[in-house]
């Protein structure tokens, strides 16, 4: 094969490299923007239900109740975290102990915040509010943890 052969070849091939890198790339971006897309549907469906219950006179402590949880630990202080805290807060049952965050030490709140890597309190259950990454976390926790831990969608869907 010539110089030009070679040539056209190896252009073949740049082309060819190029376009699946190109392809690999968009995928991903799909990919990402699927799980985002997802990641807020399961918080709307969430926040839906939470407000159809708010509507009805209901709140979810009486979840904890129900299941003889007095004293609970909340894993993740973003939104969710402090929606359930200020849902929770003036309870007479049920006992908000501390919060779990990965980034503690920037969090405000009105209970202790500690970070994830610190040793926890024993509590009847901790709520992990971060829903979509739930397997990942409870999974993590079960190394670390006796006592249950619940997904803040459960709680809403079973108050």
């Amino acid at each position: 094969m010539g110089k030009v052969g070679t040539a056209v070849v190896s252009a073949l091939l740049g082309a060819a490299a190029g376009a699946a890198g190109t392809n690999y790339l968009n995928q991903k971006t799909i990919t990402q923007k699927t799980e985002k897309v997802d990641k807020f549907k399961g918080y709307y469906n969430m926040l839906n239900q939470w407000l159809m219950l708010k509507q009805e006179g209901k709140s979810l402590e009486k979840y904890f109740v129900d299941n003889g949880y007095k004293t609970i630990a909340i894993y993740g202080m973003g939104e969710m975290g402090n929606r359930l805290y200020d849902e929770l807060k003036n309870s007479t049952e049920v006992e908000i102990k501390y919060a779990v965050d990965q980034n503690a030490a920037s969090t405000y709140a009105e209970i202790d915040v500690i970070d994830k890597d610190e040793d926890y309190e024993d509590v009847d259950v901790m709520v992990v509010t971060a829903t979509f990454a739930f397997d990942e976390i409870s999974e993590e926790l079960s190394e670390k943890v006796n006592f249950p831990v619940v997904c803040l969608e459960d709680v809403v869907f079973e108050a």
